[in-house]
């Protein structure tokens, strides 16, 4: 019998258990607080598997050497606010709906309102089976494995005297031309050639390939066709191999077969895209194709009064553009203000307001010098708009000190590169 987890024994206030600590779930949660001002008007629980929010748009930083681990990481027990909800570091194993209660690995909660907010899982639906070698870029521990990877590539080159073995290390596919994987493999590409192969005497760079692999015919596919232009020349003018219609259809200890073509490499980077969490896909509720629950224009399950989803989990098209919202991180921001306001204002009696997607644009970092945006009618590409870029970005983490040290980290970058230290845990 499992356990039941009372987050609310002595008190009659209704009980809102927030599911995420990603970024729908820790900015709902910190514009309710702020919106509220003290009234206490829910006894708030967040739920986590991990005790810390991660600003998941630098993560490619963190796997490239340019942005210390930690410093894209807040702790959940620290955020402003903290004295108001309780947090619980526990992995959600599923949802009773009809109930209104969450299994999770610390018990069961019981709940008055929920908010879903469990993040999207990589889609590996066209990943060929019994895979090998292959890397993902979801969790900080990814970023962690793949930076030490990469380093260990080159010192296994170095040492390496058969010139077929060193190319297969010296070889890096990644697959998925989208933002994920055109910002990883720029940041690679200055990780390897700015930083990395000074240090290896026996390495040319002509030893190096760096190839991306795209299913369409065209690179960022959210993006319009000039931005996807602008960033197929700096890929080229880089030296990276771009590939389109291109497919992974096997891998092993080996390489992998682009489209049946052999390519030797010990190293696959898997990006082509995001799921739902499989608990959210797996509510008996309707959903799209990657399991998004489909919610209305206040992020609400229409039949489950008191749940919203939001964030990578919900399925929102806008009815006055006919888009549907893309699962990044500024849509899942933007929706955890609207839908925390809401529920503000259904506390103070105040009107609701829907969601309206805010642009479809995009800005999109094409490594430490470079970026390209596409915002509000507005473009810009080169230095500047990394400037942009980092701006942006830095100005959504959760502090002051992670502001800080992660502009640190990309000045320190900019003029003394990437860090090369292979830290592994043993």
């Amino acid at each position: 019998m499992s356990k039941v987890i009372s987050v609310a024994e002595s008190s009659a206030r209704p009980k809102l258990v927030i599911l995420g600590g990603g970024f729908a779930g820790v900015y709902f949660l910190l514009r309710l607080l702020k919106r509220l001002k003290h009234r206490h008007a829910f006894d708030v629980t967040l739920v986590s598997d991990e005790n810390f929010f991660m600003f998941t748009p630098l993560l490619h930083e963190v796997a490239t050497g340019g942005i210390e681990t930690r410093h894209i990481t807040f702790p959940i027990r620290r955020l402003k606010g903290r004295h108001e909800f309780t947090f619980i570091q526990a992995r959600v194993n599923g949802i009773d709906l009809t109930r209104r209660s969450v299994a999770t690995t610390a018990g069961e909660i019981g709940y008055d309102r929920l908010v879903i907010a469990l993040g999207s899982d990589t889609d590996i639906s066209g990943l060929p089976p019994g895979a090998k070698r292959v890397f993902r870029l979801r969790a900080l521990w990814d970023g962690i494995l793949l930076r030490n990877h990469v380093i260990k590539c080159f010192e296994q080159a170095d040492a390496e005297h058969d010139p077929a073995r060193q190319r297969q290390l010296l070889t890096f596919v990644v697959s998925g031309g989208g933002y994920i994987g055109v910002q990883y493999i720029t940041a690679l590409q200055d990780f390897v050639h700015r930083s990395l192969i000074k240090y290896y005497p026996r390495i040319s760079r002509d030893m190096v390939r760096i190839i991306i692999l795209q299913p369409s015919e065209r690179l960022l596919t959210n993006l319009p066709s000039y931005e996807s232009e602008y960033t197929l020349r700096v890929l080229k003018k880089r030296g990276v191999e771009v590939r389109f219609n291109a497919r992974v259809t096997a891998s092993t200890d080996d390489g992998v077969r682009v489209n049946g073509e052999p390519v030797p490499t010990g190293t696959l980077v898997w990006v082509t895209g995001v799921m739902a969490n499989h608990v959210v896909a797996s509510l008996p509720v309707e959903k799209d194709h990657t399991g998004r629950v489909v919610v209305n224009g206040y992020f609400e399950l229409p039949d489950y009064p008191g749940v919203m989803v939001l964030g990578d989990c919900a399925h929102f098209v806008d009815p006055a553009t006919g888009e549907t919202a893309l699962p990044r991180a500024h849509n899942a921001l933007r929706q955890a203000w609207v839908a925390a306001d809401n529920l503000a204002a259904e506390v103070t009696g105040k009107p609701q307001r829907p969601y309206r997607n805010p642009f479809s644009g995009g800005l999109v970092s094409l490594g430490t010098q470079s970026a390209v945006i596409n915002a509000y009618g507005f473009r810009l590409h080169g230095f500047i708009a990394r400037v942009i870029w980092l701006v942006a970005y830095s100005s959504l983490l959760t502090s002051t000190y992670n502001r800080v040290r992660v502009i640190s980290d990309w000045l320190l970058t900019l003029f003394f590169g990437r860090d090369t230290s292979m830290l592994e845990v043993r």
